[in-house]
């Protein structure tokens, strides 16, 4: 009887023992914004993602090879979740995560050691004297298991993935956006970034394929016609491992007599002073006169109204892009 009552008690100290060595090492929680097999995407996203005003950093993910990029490191769970949700809320992040676990390093094997014997009195009975001591018992791990990466939430998709791919003529990714226009009726239906999937819906008229127009000032105007049922049918576009289309933009710098549209110069309502975004674009028709002083430009806009108004106009100051 004293014997079996035995091993149980072995095997609580064994447990305690591994129990206390788990809860000495320290979680660290990881808000990820972005996995990459190769360190140069890793670099150019942290760069990124810093011009959008997060200090991110990248780290290897030893476990999967993978080069993490992450804005927070934190040992508070709620914080890294608190974080990550404010980060989805941008559409360039929206698939952000929580990582648990160790970047850039890796761990040395754990040594768990031999634990001290428990000596069991004798039991004393009429017919026999039993004395038993237990086996010392020793655990050794030779490698530390990993802790379990939390499942990257799946995306919920309402009409099909896109990804836009735009390239300068020497094969340089460059970030802009993709318009869905009605040629018909002459207006903008919707603007795709070249960062992130895209989930487009599925359009209200079927009859004609889909107009993608990809405007980056300084390039030609390229236009991809998709038909939104079977988008492979576009010469170029592909499926990837995403199962979100892909719709190549390969850009043509700008020549005599073309016309490109600068779509974020925009004017605050009823004033001539513009919007702070259309800074780029014009500091970008600035450089392209300098670099072709030869080039003759001529810019046309439009107003949205011909009805008599109230006019907010500049006063001493020469700042067109602030009220």
């Amino acid at each position: 009887m004293k014997t079996s009552l035995l091993r149980p008690i072995l095997l609580l100290l064994l447990i305690s023992t591994v129990s206390g060595i788990v809860n000495a090492q320290t979680e660290q929680y990881y808000v990820v914004i972005g996995a990459f097999a190769k360190e140069s995407n890793a670099i150019k996203f942290s760069g990124f993602s810093r011009s959008r005003f997060f200090q991110s950093t990248y780290e290897l993910n030893t476990t999967r090879n993978l080069f993490y990029v992450y804005v927070i490191k934190t040992a508070s769970k709620k914080e890294a979740f608190d974080q990550v949700r404010i980060l989805q809320k941008e559409d360039s992040f929206k698939d952000s995560w929580v990582f648990n676990g160790t970047l850039g390093t890796t761990t040395e094997p754990v040594v768990v050691t031999e634990p001290e014997p428990v000596r069991v009195e004798p039991i004393i009975s009429a017919d026999t004297v039993v004395k038993t001591e237990p086996e010392p018992v020793a655990l050794i791990i030779t490698e530390e298991t990993p802790p379990t990466e939390p499942v990257k939430p799946r995306r919920v998709v309402k009409g099909k993935l896109f990804k836009f791919n735009i390239q300068t003529p020497d094969g340089q990714a460059v970030v802009g956006n993709v318009h869905h226009v009605d040629l018909l009726r002459g207006r903008d239906l919707a603007s795709y970034s070249s960062t992130d999937y895209s989930d487009v819906p599925k359009p209200l008229e079927q009859k004609d394929p889909m107009t993608l127009v990809c405007g980056i000032f300084g390039y030609k105007e390229i236009t991809q016609l998709i038909d939104y049922n079977n988008p492979s049918t576009t010469e170029g576009v592909t499926q990837n491992e995403d199962s979100a289309w892909v719709v190549p933009f390969k850009l043509e710098r700008l020549k005599k007599g073309d016309v490109s549209v600068m779509y974020d110069v925009s004017f605050y309502k009823d004033a001539v002073v513009m919007l702070p975004r259309s800074q780029e674009e014009l500091d970008e028709l600035v450089s392209m006169m300098s670099a072709n002083p030869a080039y003759k430009i001529k810019v046309h806009g439009h107003t949205n109204g011909n009805n008599k108004r109230k006019i907010i106009a500049l006063g001493k100051t020469r700042n067109y892009f602030q009220m």
